[in-house]
């Protein structure tokens, strides 16, 4: 019994970290991307990356803004030209790991037909560990000001 208090009290250590909420909310923003995909691909019947690519937008618009509230403890009331830019930057930190994300889905699933839930699974958690080395040395990193 005694165990199990200190595991708990390890999970709200790392659920007070940056990379605690980080993984929380990776996996929040995971999770959207896959029932979008599966949505997209299932009952609209798109290819594999175009439904991956439709997924992707509101995917980064969530990431940005969980990240930015909880994650990074980014800049409170910024201007709107400020957040229009850090989601700017932000998107385009993730274009790249998209773009990357799209094409591994065409290949996997569009040209050698693997199991969709597994590869994108398999990808997501690639994404996952590029975004947040971007994000946290990119994007949200401390000391940036809003000039």
């Amino acid at each position: 019994m005694r165990a199990l208090g200190g595991l708990w009290w390890m999970a709200v250590r790392l659920m007070r970290s940056h990379m605690g909420l980080y993984v929380f909310f990776g996996g929040c923003t995971t999770a959207l991307n896959i029932v979008l995909f599966l949505l997209f691909f299932h009952a609209c019947g798109w290819a594999a990356w175009f439904s991956n690519a439709m997924a992707w937008w509101p995917s980064v618009v969530f990431a940005w803004w969980t990240n930015r509230l909880w994650v990074f403890d980014a800049r409170r009331g910024a201007s709107a030209a400020f957040l229009a830019r850090e989601l700017a930057s932000f998107a385009g930190s993730r274009l790249s790991t998209g773009m990357a994300d799209v094409a591994l889905i065409w290949l996997t699933v569009d040209v050698a037909g693997w199991d969709e839930l597994a590869m994108k699974l398999l990808v997501g958690a690639l994404v996952v560990g590029l975004n947040y080395v971007i994000s946290r040395w990119l994007v949200f990193r401390k000391g940036r000001d809003e000039a």
